[in-house]
């Protein structure tokens, strides 16, 4: 309401959740960005993205520029995107339930200052999010920081082991776990980064396919160590 009453295109990155959890058009977008590289894809093998357009006008337009600027992907990566995209449902249902497992043990473990997934009820959009999510599912993203700032996150990066993955890619098949401060976001000024919430002890957990109880008793030995 406040984009259309401004005359703007309101537009929303759906990667996270997918279309099987939320679908922006249904709630009024104008724009829905898709990175294909993460849910999509699922396996890291291609790189891809993908912008669906509300209505048909939106779409010339944005096909336009498409075209003059010729990005296109390559027909073989297309091709995997097509075969991946048959099991995204699946896995990103699985993702989700093992992710909600996970946030919740993290949630009362004493070296872990706090969780943040949107199923756990502590979290401040609960509502808002059970509201716009479909399938009673919250996708396979969460964080948490723990106690110790950055010398407990790299030391927690040192000791996490198997099926844990080090890695700065999210969405994958593979349950993967980032130390941002020190990884991903280790560029910017520590007071930039604080600023947009990404602590000293943030940790960032793509959750895969494997056993939750493996995920959660690797992470259980890596956070008593700390």
């Amino acid at each position: 309401d406040i984009a259309k009453s401004n005359n703007l295109l309101h537009v929303c990155d759906s990667t996270f959740a997918t279309p099987y959890i939320m679908r922006p058009l249904d709630h009024g977008v104008d724009l829905t960005i898709q990175s294909l590289t993460k849910y999509y894809d699922g396996h890291n093998m291609g790189v891809g993205g993908a912008l669906i357009s509300a209505n048909e006008e939106l779409y010339e337009r944005t096909k336009l520029v498409q075209n003059m600027h010729g990005n296109i992907m390559s027909p073989f990566t297309a091709y995997m995107m097509l075969q991946t995209m048959k099991t995204m449902g699946l896995r990103v249902t699985r993702q989700s339930e093992s992710a909600m497992q996970i946030a919740t043990f993290l949630e009362s473990h004493p070296n872990v200052e706090k969780a943040v997934y949107p199923g756990l009820d502590s979290h401040p959009q609960k509502a808002l999010a059970d509201k716009q999510h479909r399938n009673g599912l919250h996708g396979g993203m969460a964080y948490f920081d723990v106690v110790g700032g950055d010398t407990a996150a790299i030391k927690l990066m040192d000791n996490i082991k198997r099926p844990w993955t080090l890695c700065e890619n999210l969405g994958a098949t593979e349950s993967i776990i980032t130390a941002c401060a020190v990884m991903t976001h280790a560029n910017m000024i520590r007071e930039d980064r604080l600023k947009v919430g990404i602590t000293d002890g943030f940790i960032r957990i793509s959750v895969g396919i494997e056993d939750p109880n493996d995920l959660i008793r690797s992470l259980d030995e890596a956070l008593n160590q700390l």
